[in-house]
């Protein structure tokens, strides 16, 4: 499609001198492409299929369970990384929250982690258990259920959190869709508005 595009952009130089800069070139190839997927998805009849398809929601754990989304923010232009959890239980009532910010621009992984390590311990500290944490990172999550130790932040980091799981047992940490943590990307995105916790 860009190809096809350019070509007519070129013909359209030469014989008719106009000319379009490359931004719209770009656009209009998509906006070509999107289309003709529109038109495949109706002859194929796979316009049933993405109808049919539900949105993600967060979903309530199971009685007795607590369940904690967490999130990391981060900010560039301020040179800081936020963090966000909100913990709440079987009914999806209120329980607690919290937001941090350090500064710095960590790497997604070490803001991500750093968001999963700050629930975990501030919920084992309140002695709090049978808790679910759920991240939208899929690769910290991955790396916390196949750690290897390593020397680096990210490593001495996933460290930390799977001791902090070995010495609580009723504590699980999952991955969730980013439709489904909106609450913890929330708080953890307006974290860098407040002067501290």
């Amino acid at each position: 499609m860009l190809i096809w595009v350019l070509w007519n952009n070129r013909n359209n130089r030469v014989w008719n001198e106009s000319n379009d800069p490359g931004r719209s070139l770009g656009l209009k190839a998509r906006h070509l492409w999107q289309d003709w997927v529109a038109v495949q998805q109706l002859h194929h009849g796979d316009s049933q299929q993405v109808q049919q398809q539900h949105p993600v929601i967060w979903q309530k754990p199971h009685y007795g369970w607590y369940k904690c989304n967490v999130d990391a923010g981060f900010h560039k232009e301020l040179n800081k990384t936020s963090t966000g959890w909100c913990l709440r239980d079987h009914m999806g009532r209120f329980v607690m929250a919290e937001t941090t910010w350090l500064e710095g621009n960590c790497s997604i992984l070490e803001g991500e982690s750093i968001a999963v390590f700050n629930a975990l311990e501030a919920l084992a500290q309140r002695g709090i258990s049978h808790v679910i944490v759920e991240s939208d990172s899929k690769s910290v999550v991955d790396a916390i259920h196949h750690f290897r130790a390593g020397s680096s932040e990210f490593s001495l980091l996933v460290g930390h959190i799977n001791n902090i799981l070995h010495c609580n047992p009723n504590f699980m940490v999952k991955f969730i869709k980013r439709q489904a943590n909106m609450v913890a990307h929330a708080l953890a995105r307006a974290a860098v508005s407040w002067s501290r916790r």
